[in-house]
């Protein structure tokens, strides 16, 4: 099995270039046989690494829109679908300490140009700056990675060049990267060439994803109604930030799990939407069992603390019923 794919039991799991926390893979299946493979519509507000729409069953063949308020997780998309030989080439670098210390602060402080000109142009990417960005999630430990908290920014030495410095300011964390083994996602050990595996693994990606719009902005966007269903029946993954993890996302995540939760209820007996809502036990879905969402339970192996037994995922009365057995992935 190659670094793309993962076994998981009978399935074969199709995997993202980076470590993502909090991603679906495991799920995909248990999620499609609830939505359905008939849907016209595939929509999937906080995108992170995708993972539900690349194991999608072979059947769908209806339209994917994907959406992330973190521009470098919608540029990385954008690149991989329509460029992602090049992608590819500048994600194949070893691992460096001084390349990945430079290359972060680079990505933390261009984060705020390349949102804007991602959410003016829907067609806009950057190759490299993707690249640089998968490259550097996977020689990265633990969290932080692109946040800009940390205190160590680029400041003119005595000769007036730019270096490292720890002067307390808006920055990156300092640490070392990934050296228990090759690393994870692109940096998994891999025999042979590693471009050439590299751009194969990602021109499948590219496939998979080709019909695929993606968008950069809050998840309210794309959760027009009227806009999702107008290919029919539409399935809505709603995987937010969740409010008792809060502190390994960027925004404040007990008011979107809120307000997702809220959307939720306000459109759940929508005969057009087939919603799955994921999260944790303890963050208030009660009212939403109450008006005939059913809960799944998943175990999500690995990690830190092993199977967390906390995961669920509701789904909106108008789901399908499971018919058992399991879907032939793409």
């Amino acid at each position: 099995m190659d670094g793309s794919r993962l076994a998981h039991g009978a399935e074969v799991v199709i995997r993202a270039p980076f470590p993502y926390f909090g991603g679906k893979a495991l799920a995909a299946e248990l999620i499609w046989s609830r939505l359905g493979a008939d849907i016209g519509t595939f929509v999937e507000p906080f995108a992170g690494s995708c993972a539900v729409a690349l194991n999608r069953p072979k059947e769908f063949d209806g339209w994917i829109t994907l959406n992330d308020l973190d521009g470098h997780i919608t540029n990385v998309w954008r690149s991989m679908i329509t460029k992602p030989d090049e992608v590819a080439e500048h994600a194949c670098h070893p691992v460096n300490e001084c390349d990945l210390h430079a290359r972060h602060l680079w990505l933390v402080n261009n984060h705020e140009r390349l949102t804007a000109r991602l959410m003016a142009d829907p067609d806009y990417c950057e190759p490299k700056t993707a690249g640089w960005w998968v490259w550097g999630a996977c020689c990265w430990i633990g969290g932080g990675w692109c946040e800009g908290r940390g205190g160590w920014s680029a400041v003119p030495d005595d000769e007036g060049v730019l270096a490292l410095a720890n002067n307390g300011g808006q920055g990156v964390n300092r640490q070392l990267p990934h050296l228990g083994n090759g690393g994870q996602g692109v940096k998994r050990q891999q025999d042979g060439n590693r471009l050439e595996w590299l751009t194969d693994w990602f021109r499948q990606l590219s496939s998979l994803l080709n019909r695929a719009r993606v968008t950069c902005g809050s998840w309210e966007r794309v959760c027009s109604v009227g806009t999702m269903t107008r290919n029919g029946v539409a399935g809505v993954l709603l995987d937010p930030p969740y409010s008792l993890t809060g502190a390994v996302y960027a925004q404040d995540s007990r008011t979107v799990s809120a307000d997702v939760r809220k959307w939720c209820k306000a459109n759940g007996d929508n005969s057009m939407l087939r919603i799955a809502l994921c999260g944790h036990t303890g963050e208030g879905h009660e009212e939403l069992e109450a008006l005939g969402w059913q809960v799944e339970t998943w175990g999500k192996p690995g990690g830190y603390q092993g199977k967390d037994e906390r995961e669920r995922i509701w789904f909106s009365p108008h789901f399908l019923k499971p018919k058992g057995g399991l879907f032939d992935f793409l």
